[in-house]
């Protein structure tokens, strides 16, 4: 399942494993953030979804002035929020308007018709053929400089503009600690 999201709103940052293929259970990733104080508790209109938590400014860093942290009264629009999504039977690639075309693994040529070939397949995780160099490779093997990404599970920080919001240490060492490896992060906005 290829998916770009469809509700338009501010955007999100995303946390995945480096390794797209991996995916720890969604049970344990929400212990752990509930445990380091990153999410609060579940909203029941938000699917997989939970209201900020009280560590939640000492784990992301964010450096916009529009930032509105939900303050216990649940995550209503417009609001700071997390959702745990996943896992995947396969990778997925993530994308948004603010998308920018990846570059090939081999050549680091710019692919600029990357969205016409991905809306023409409908495999989860599609595979790219450079213009510039030939080489076909799936989605998750390319650059996307943080502008999509692959992933099987995600932890989305809900309502914050690309680049306003970013995982500091403290958060991305305490995930390694699920087991699936190292984390990263990258930016959709709808």
């Amino acid at each position: 399942m290829i998916e770009s999201y469809q509700k338009l709103h501010t955007g999100r940052l995303l946390l995945t494993t480096e390794d797209a293929g991996q995916a720890p259970e969604p049970a344990a990733v929400q212990a752990l953030l509930a445990g380091i104080g990153l999410v609060g508790d579940p909203l029941p209109e938000v699917t997989g979804g939970f209201a900020s938590g009280p560590r939640l400014l000492e784990l992301i860093g964010f450096t916009g002035c529009a930032v509105q942290i939900d303050s216990g009264t649940g995550g209503g629009s417009g609001l700071v929020h997390i959702r745990i999504e996943g896992p995947l039977p396969r990778p997925a690639l993530k994308y948004g308007r603010n998308s920018r075309p990846p570059r090939c693994p081999g050549c680091r040529a710019a692919l600029a018709e990357w969205r016409q070939q991905v809306a023409s397949q409908t495999q989860q995780e599609p595979l790219l053929r450079c213009a510039a160099c030939g080489a076909t490779r799936p989605a998750t093997d390319w650059d996307w400089r943080r502008h999509a990404g692959c992933g099987r599970l995600f932890v989305s920080v809900e309502e914050v503009f690309p680049g306003e919001a970013q995982p500091l240490p403290g958060l991305l060492d305490r995930l390694v600690s699920l087991g699936a490896g190292p984390w990263r992060h990258f930016y959709v906005q709808d």
